[in-house]
């Protein structure tokens, strides 16, 4: 029951209960529950978390009513104790010098360095794709008359206030200056990609605490952008980062979709190689786990075997994006030093 209690005062139990894609992702799960094994322990993970501050209040309760409660200032020190020895106890038992880690530990000053480059890179793909948001919205909507827009100020004089105008790329600097409502459509697809990459970064910077998997984010949001452009502090005021355990974690995750949806991809004919054997490969792959509910991988609500062409070959261009940016993290953090300037492209990435 101690344990209860401990979560209630634990950040991440309130996050995930508030986050809204909790809930997108429990909608899913219910779409699913009746023929995916998976998504019914989902739903009954989160009824559990949902249950944790009614079981608590009904302990308390009980205890207020038994008398009981008169001992908890005594069992709190015993039970203090006995987690903090459990955790002394768990520690490894060397009998021999233990080897130098294969990566080596970044110092404070290496850590403050790759942090800042990676914020000021953010902030960069805000920008970009916030005015990727403004140029679609320019190019779908007719405005009253009389409304100015003024993305293109707001962007150019955020840049120049944090000091990163002249270290962005030629072409990023030359789309910025382009008069707001003159980027043609394939410069707003471009650019809008780069969501992609904000999105990981957002998480490495721990602006968002979660990374969903690339089936439950297949959908682009251009907020993502925007509210760090209201907010550039949020951004280049924090701390902390993701170290390279979860950076590997959420790689190996992308690269499991990017093979999956290949191998679909590749069987149903929308790819053709060269290799013959990877293409048999291929094909049994996805005749294995054709059709199987609680095995194949999910693109939204539907199985990678039952994906439209349209999501599959979006969900393969995701996954591939995600995996390259990640491996591009993780040897930035290996190295232990931020490349040299000018920041690569978004225009052109």
């Amino acid at each position: 029951m101690f344990s209860l209690f401990r979560l209630l005062f634990k950040s991440p139990y309130w996050r995930m209960l508030l986050r809204r894609a909790t809930w997108l992702e429990a909608s899913l799960s219910f779409k699913r529950a009746h023929k995916d094994n998976r998504a019914r322990k989902h739903l009954l993970g989160l009824f559990f978390l949902l249950l944790v501050p009614f079981l608590c209040i009904v302990y308390l309760a009980w205890l207020a009513r038994s008398g009981a409660w008169l001992l908890v200032p005594f069992l709190l020190p015993i039970l203090w104790w006995r987690a903090r020895s459990a955790k002394r106890d768990d520690a490894p038992v060397h009998i021999a010098p233990t080897p130098e880690p294969v990566t080596k530990d970044l110092t404070d000053e290496e850590r403050a360095a790759l942090r800042r480059y990676l914020a000021e890179l953010t902030l960069i793909h805000a920008v970009m794709v916030d005015r990727a948001g403004s140029e679609r919205f320019l190019k779908e909507k007719e405005l009253p008359e009389g409304i100015e827009v003024t993305s293109r100020r707001t962007h150019l004089d955020l840049l120049k206030a944090m000091d990163l105008w002249e270290r962005l790329a030629r072409e990023d600097r030359e789309a910025i200056m382009m008069p707001d409502g003159h980027w043609e459509w394939p410069r707003i697809n471009q650019v809008a990609l780069g969501m992609e990459r904000l999105r990981l970064l957002r998480w490495i910077l721990r602006i968002d605490f979660y990374l969903p998997l690339v089936g439950q984010q297949l959908k682009g949001d251009f907020t993502v952008a925007h509210e760090l452009v209201k907010e550039p502090q949020k951004v280049l005021g924090g701390n902390k980062m993701a170290d390279l355990a979860m950076m590997q974690t959420g790689k190996e995750a992308a690269e499991h979709y990017f093979q999956r949806c290949l191998a679909e991809a590749i069987s149903r004919g929308y790819y053709a190689p060269d290799d013959a054997e990877m293409v048999e490969r291929a094909r049994k792959l996805s005749a294995s786990l054709a059709g199987r509910q609680s095995d194949d991988l999910v693109l939204g609500s539907a199985l990678v075997s039952e994906a439209s062409k349209d999501h599959l070959m979006w969900a393969t261009s995701l996954s591939y994006r995600r995996c390259s940016f990640l491996s591009w993290t993780i040897s930035l953090l290996e190295a232990g030093e931020p490349p040299e300037p000018p920041f690569a492209s978004v225009v052109e990435e």
